[in-house]
């Protein structure tokens, strides 16, 4: 029966079953209230301030709380968003072309001739800015000339003509080796924009070498000379030609070879060259340079 009583009794703040976090609190003593007056009345009602409302507790240790154990979890959110903010930062720089690279999308010459807002779209389109790709470079080959036939022939394209010419004689010598040009020929079509005239110019060189037994080559060509009319026209003539500066003249051409010679097979078989021309009269002198 005692025990009975003792598990029906519990006191507040504790949980059956379970020891009490905190001793029990003392039992409030109400302040003593004045007792009536000499007149035999009973005492007007105390005031709020009778009422000792300051509460006082003995043998209670209250448990601390670390305030930096407290807010650990949010100093740790915001380590790793400053974190994730920083990273994104270097990913856009990095993303973000070089100047040279940048510049890509500008025509030579042309600075400053375009609107401001369609170069910024092509700058924002420039596909794979952060991908460096190696620059070619350019390795002087060979030198060659080939005279061309004074007979040609011509056959009408559209609005334009197409004349056909074949190659006398010729010679080339450079890095490569040397020997002579025995044969080919080139077509070539005059072309007119605005106040420019172009001609563009397909060739077929065959390349015979000097060695004791020669190896042949073919070698291609094909490019552009465009200046202005009257110096186009002036090369066209034999008494005129020399006359003609030609640095005014831009005559560039792309060239392949082949060759089922083994000695030279490896060295033109997988080339790429790029020339610059000069085209006086009745001959075509190339400066032909090997991009590595």
């Amino acid at each position: 029966m005692q025990g009975t009583r003792e598990r029906e009794h519990v006191l507040p703040g504790t949980i059956h079953g379970f020891v009490s976090r905190f001793p029990p609190l003392p039992p409030f003593i109400p302040l003593q209230g004045p007792s009536e007056d000499g007149r035999g009345q009973p005492p007007a009602p105390a005031g709020a301030m009778e009422w000792d409302t300051t509460v006082v507790v003995h043998g209670i240790n209250w448990p601390e709380i670390d305030s930096d154990r407290r807010h650990s979890g949010w100093e740790e959110v915001e380590k790793s968003w400053t974190k994730q903010q920083e990273q994104q930062t270097r990913e856009r720089e990095e993303q973000q072309p070089p100047p040279q690279q940048a510049g890509v999308a500008e025509i030579k010459g042309g600075t400053g001739s375009g609107p401001p807002r369609k170069k910024a779209k092509a700058t924002a389109l420039f596909p794979c800015p952060h991908v460096a790709i190696p620059v070619p470079g350019l390795e002087s080959d060979f030198r060659m000339r080939v005279k061309l036939n004074a007979q040609s022939a011509s056959m009408a394209i559209g609005d334009s003509f197409k004349k056909w010419t074949t190659f006398t004689e010729g010679e080339w010598s450079g890095q490569l080796g040397c020997g002579v040009v025995v044969g080919g020929g080139q077509d070539s079509q005059d072309l007119v924009y605005g106040k420019t005239l172009a001609t563009q110019v397909e060739a077929t060189h065959r390349l015979k070498t000097s060695d004791e037994v020669p190896a042949f080559i073919e070698c291609k060509t094909r490019g552009f000379r465009t200046g202005p009319p009257e110096l186009m026209r002036a090369l066209q003539d034999p008494e005129k030609a020399d006359s003609v500066d030609a640095r005014l003249i831009q005559y560039r051409v792309a060239l392949s070879m082949k060759t089922t010679d083994e000695r030279y097979a490896e060295k033109v078989n997988f080339g790429l060259w790029v020339g610059s021309c000069l085209w006086r009269g009745s001959e075509v002198i190339y400066d032909v340079y090997k991009v590595i």
